[in-house]
């Protein structure tokens, strides 16, 4: 079976680097584009780089397909839509969580990635009504301690949701995303 094939009700996580941008264009190219019941999700934590938010809309229009942009809120319903225009680039929703939680992230309490990312995504599918979805994750098969982690908790303790991770279970390392870039 084909790891990029979407069958179900799907979010392709784009985290903006070259790995995901890579699963996401083999997602297309297995599906024709992209397939009704998927959506691209791009999570701004406010903190990225500008080139990593030019390369998230560069995908977008050269490939043409739609890329979802979220940003965490405070506020109901917990995360906002926002563009490549009016995407936060000095902090703001990370800002915003440290401001809720009254302290940093640190080592023991790594908050950033779910809060930041994974719960506003969640809210988002439930929007939509969705609630079971999959989740489509740039991980890659020369990473084994985030592939076996990730394995053994594919909810993430998100009711609904189950992570996977194609370019693990394809055998594709770092060295064939830079070769597929490369070219």
């Amino acid at each position: 079976m084909n790891p990029y094939k979407v069958t179900e009700q799907t979010f392709v996580s784009f985290s903006g680097g070259r790995t995901s941008a890579y699963m996401l264009w083999r997602v297309l190219e297995a599906n024709g584009g992209l397939p009704d019941g998927a959506h691209v999700c791009f999570a701004n934590t406010g903190k990225e780089e500008e080139a990593t938010l030019q390369f998230v809309d560069r995908c977008s229009k050269e490939w043409s397909v739609p890329i979802t942009w979220l940003e965490y809120q405070i506020e109901d319903p917990g995360w906002r839509i926002v563009t490549f225009e009016s995407a936060s680039r000095n902090g703001e929703p990370f800002e915003a969580l440290i401001k809720k939680k009254n302290y940093l992230p640190n080592p023991v309490t790594r908050f950033c990635t779910v809060d930041l990312k994974i719960k506003p995504l969640a809210k988002y599918a439930r929007h939509l009504g969705w609630d079971e979805w999959d989740n489509l994750i740039g991980i890659r098969a020369d990473e084994p301690r985030r592939v076996a982690k990730i394995r053994a908790n594919p909810s993430d303790g998100v009711k609904g949701v189950t992570r996977h991770m194609p370019l693990a279970t394809d055998g594709i390392s770092k060295r064939d995303v830079s070769a597929f870039w490369s070219a």
